[in-house]
């Protein structure tokens, strides 16, 4: 009888360690959870970013940052536009200069300000001429600035991105150069060429009577 009990007693036990090792295999089972990061709110990140340009480029950043992704154009060099004889309407300062820039906006989500305005210049010469014609002895080109940027990284604090500082350089304008001799004269004398050209096969044309 004594051995009966002993054998129904390691059955028991059998027993339980048996599920309790199911339900451990159950709970191994479970899918781990993904710790999701989030972004920094946007009025601390305007906060940090104030604090490390301090006035910078905080003027030409707010002014600009905010104009539509679709109200970009692509204008083209004005070359000529100073024979207007209206003296009330004034061109902006971009527009005005012997090299003219637009803007575009550059956009990347993971820089803090994620739109950043960029200058380009819109003619390959200068409008050095009387009435604004364009001169081919000069080049425009960029003129960099350099600035700071929060940029973020994959490390994660608090549920919460890490930024940290970047420093880049963008273009804000556009100045006039020298070109050099041979290039100028190239493309000069290509377009005398055309011009050539076009007024001999005007002259070719005979006369309507």
């Amino acid at each position: 009888m004594q051995q009966v009990k002993m054998w129904a007693l390691a059955g028991i036990l059998f027993c339980g360690l048996n599920f309790l090792g199911l339900e451990a295999f159950k709970v191994n089972k479970r899918p781990m959870r993904t710790r999701t990061c989030a972004d920094r709110p946007e009025e601390l990140l305007e906060q940090l970013y104030g604090r490390l340009t301090a006035g910078m480029l905080s003027a030409f950043h707010h002014t600009l940052q905010l104009e539509p992704l679709e109200k970009e154009h692509n204008i083209s060099c004005p070359t000529g536009s100073r024979s207007s004889t209206d003296k009330k309407y004034r061109l902006p300062i971009n527009l005005n200069s012997v090299s003219p820039w637009s803007y575009r906006i550059s956009y990347d989500p993971t820089r803090y300000p994620k739109y950043i305005p960029e200058a380009y210049c819109l003619c390959k010469g200068c409008l050095t001429g009387v009435y604004g014609e364009e001169n081919f002895h000069f080049r425009s080109t960029p003129v960099y600035m350099p600035t700071v940027i929060l940029r973020r990284t994959t490390s994660c604090t608090g549920g919460r991105y890490v930024y940290t500082e970047d420093y880049v350089t963008i273009p804000v304008g556009c100045t006039c150069i020298p070109e050099h001799e041979k290039e100028a004269d190239g493309v000069n004398s290509s377009i005398d060429k055309q011009a050539v050209k076009l007024l001999s096969n005007h002259n070719d044309k005979p006369a309507s009577e």
